[in-house]
């Protein structure tokens, strides 16, 4: 499950995407530097448009459409590759609504001598990537949501958590975003887990923890290095 990201240098993860894509893009006016985005933070997600792709800001956490304005509806992250393409609430956007979602890195969390411990996780060299996600259309007095699909962990993931996002490179890119339904076979080779090889961790500080807190104090070192994670695939 991913519930936090960091979208903190904003221009390079435009670029690269810009250039994966073979389109100009724009980001939103007022867009700034994220250390810790949030569930129900409003980000840039790049979605199709009427002529090529274009950037729109969209808010964190799909409602179920049976559940919108009821007393407690739920606000969904995260959906499971796996099944996503058939599930309800998620189905008809798998189809026909499947978006980037910027990021530089994401984070995830064990416990450890009674705290709960982040890492970020990069792709080498902190090159920008992009969350593969899915997003509803404004409807029901909510504006345009989006969500994470989610895959199994490759190993160095799987050290800390056992689910991770899916992750778009420059190559994947172009395949994911679009707006008319994918042949599964498609979708499985999109849905695998990014090799290890091509990614970084490290532990940084707990002033993330805390979903109020931004800034570069988030993607700090610890003050209390945790001791080096084992491998947990649930």
């Amino acid at each position: 499950m991913c519930v936090r990201y960091t979208l903190h240098k904003t221009d390079a993860a435009l670029s690269a995407i810009s250039s994966a894509l073979g389109v100009p893009l724009e980001w939103p006016a007022g867009s700034l530097p994220r250390y810790n985005v949030t569930l129900t933070d409003t980000m840039p997600v790049i979605a199709c448009g009427e002529e090529r792709p274009v950037v729109r800001a969209m808010r964190w956490g799909l409602v179920p459409t049976g559940e919108r304005g009821g007393p407690r509806p739920r606000i969904l992250a995260n959906a499971r590759s796996e099944t996503a393409a058939t599930m309800p609430a998620f189905r008809k956007s798998v189809a026909a609504r499947r978006c980037l979602v910027p990021a530089n890195g994401f984070y995830e969390w064990i416990s450890s001598g009674g705290l709960k411990r982040p890492y970020l996780f990069t792709l080498a060299g902190e090159e920008p990537f992009a969350l593969a996600g899915i997003w509803d259309p404004a409807a029901d007095g909510l504006p345009e949501t989006y969500c994470l699909l989610t895959t199994q962990p490759n190993e160095i993931v799987a050290k800390v958590h056992d689910r991770m996002p899916v992750i778009l490179t420059a190559e994947t890119m172009p395949r994911w975003l679009g707006d008319s339904p994918m042949a599964d076979a498609e979708l499985k080779l999109l849905f695998r887990p990014l090799e290890s090889s091509r990614m970084e961790s490290r532990p940084v500080s707990r002033f993330v923890n805390s979903s109020r807190n931004q800034g570069p104090q988030c993607i700090a070192p610890p003050d209390d290095p945790p001791p080096e994670p084992e491998l947990n695939f649930g």
